[in-house]
C-alpha cells in the first residue's frame, strides 16, 4: 500500500517506480469519480457509475471497498492483483486497517511523506476543489500524518525530490537492503510527520490557497 494524504504525490511516484523496475505491477481501482485530464480509462483507473459500483458492493464483487473518505467510491476486484512481481495501491490511511484485514501473503505500508504545507497545498490547489472539497482533503491530510506519526508499521518515503523518492519506494516496495540515509529517513520522517501536525495553517489560511476560476 502507498499511503499519503491526498494530492501527496503517490500516483506520481508508483508511475516512477513502474517506469524504473518492472516487477512492480499497479492494482487498478474501481472508483466512482470523475476521470481527470491525464488520466487514462484502464491504465489509472477502472472508472465506474455509482449506481453500478453499488450494485457490484451489494453482490460482493470487489476485495476491498475503502471508507468513502470525499464522497467518490474506490474499490479493488481480485483480477487486478498482480500475482506476479510486487503490486503497488495507492491508499488512503483510512483504508489501511482493512486492507490489513485481508489474507494477504505480505503486505508492507509504504508512506509518501510531503515536506511541508506548502507543497501539500501547491498539489491540492492544481486540482482546483470547491472549499468544502478542499476542507475535506485537509482534515484527511491530518488524518494521514497522524497515522504516519504513530504506527509503528509504516516504512517513509520522503517526497522531496522525485528520483530520490522513486528509488526509496523501490528499494522498499522490493525489499531491498536499504541505504544508511534511507535508514536515517525513516527516524526523521516519523519527526517530520509530527511537526507538520503542529505546524498546520489555520483553516483561512488554507482555503486561501486554493485558486478561484
Amino acid at each position: 500500500a502507498v499511503v499519503g494524504p491526498s494530492a501527496a504525490g503517490k500516483t506520481t511516484l508508483i508511475r516512477a517506480a513502474m517506469a524504473r523496475e518492472p516487477r512492480l505491477r499497479l492494482v487498478l481501482n474501481n472508483t466512482s469519480r470523475a476521470q481527470r485530464p491525464d488520466e487514462v480509462a484502464g491504465v489509472d483507473y477502472r472508472f465506474e457509475t455509482r449506481a453500478r459500483m453499488l450494485t457490484r458492493i451489494a453482490n460482493r464483487e470487489y476485495v476491498q471497498v475503502a471508507p468513502s473518505v470525499f464522497g467518490d467510491l474506490y474499490a479493488t476486484a481480485a483480477e487486478d492483483y498482480t500475482t506476479d512481481g510486487v503490486a503497488l495501491l495507492p491508499v488512503l490511511a483510512d483504508a489501511v486497517a482493512s486492507f490489513r484485514a485481508l489474507p494477504f501473503r505480505n503486505f508492507l505500508t509504504l508512506y509518501v511523506l510531503p515536506v511541508d504545507w506548502q507543497s501539500l497545498h501547491a498539489r491540492l490547489a492544481e486540482r482546483r476543489c470547491d472549499p468544502r472539497t478542499l476542507a475535506g482533503r485537509l482534515a484527511e491530510a491530518r488524518r494521514s500524518l497522524a497515522f504516519a506519526a504513530t504506527d509503528d508499521r509504516v516504512r517513509f518515503v520522503i517526497n522531496d525530490d522525485l528520483d530520490v523518492a522513486t528509488g526509496d519506494l523501490v528499494t522498499l516496495a522490493l525489499r531491498r537492503p536499504a541505504p544508511d540515509r534511507l535508514l536515517r529517513d525513516q527516524v526523521r520522517a516519523r519527526q517530520l510527520a509530527g511537526r507538520l501536525l503542529a505546524d498546520e495553517p489555520a483553516l483561512d489560511d488554507r482555503l486561501a490557497l486554493q485558486p478561484t476560476a
